[in-house]
């Protein structure tokens, strides 16, 4: 058999098992189609193919709809009004983010106190202008090392069309 039919028949039944064994928490999300269903929206569509698939979707499910993409369901909403509620009017209760194992980071942290404690702290000495000052030598350092190695691999690149034309 062909390895990539293998892979594909794997990833299938996979999507399929965990569908149906994974705690059904869809109860509390927006209505939308099923994991599998939301999957293959996405493989068999390029992403500029969206909107019209949203608009379709909206005018079966409502103005909220759930996607899963990848191991996770994303809310889309689909009406300027709703947004406006969602993100003005109701913003602090639909500003945190998916429980992760650890918090350590500002982007793991959930909304509330850690969160204004990471962020205050990462403005006033991460990012304060004298600090952000003194890594200068070390952004120009980076950005010396990746001019090289674009300049190496485009000089390698030039050498190689060369060779190719002169065997031709």
């Amino acid at each position: 058999m062909e390895t990539w039919f293998i892979i594909v028949v794997t990833l299938c039944v996979s999507a399929l098992l965990r569908s149906l064994f994974r705690p059904n928490h869809r109860n509390k999300l927006p209505p939308g189609p099923s994991s599998l269903s939301s999957t293959l929206f996405l493989l068999t569509n390029s992403l500029s193919e969206l909107e019209p698939i949203l608009k379709n979707l909206r005018s079966k499910y409502g103005p909220l709809i759930t996607l899963t993409i990848g191991s996770r369901p994303s809310i889309f909403v689909a009406t300027h009004s709703l947004a406006h509620q969602i993100l003005i009017q109701k913003g602090a209760v639909f500003s945190d983010r998916p429980r992760t194992l650890a918090v350590r980071n500002i982007s793991s942290a959930a909304y509330g106190a850690t969160w204004r404690l990471f962020r205050r702290n990462l403005a006033s000495e991460m990012l304060h202008p004298a600090r952000v000052k003194s890594y200068s030598w070390a952004r120009q350092w980076v950005l010396h090392i990746l001019i090289n190695r674009l300049r190496d691999q485009v000089l390698d690149r030039i050498y190689y069309y060369l060779i190719m034309l002169d065997t031709i």
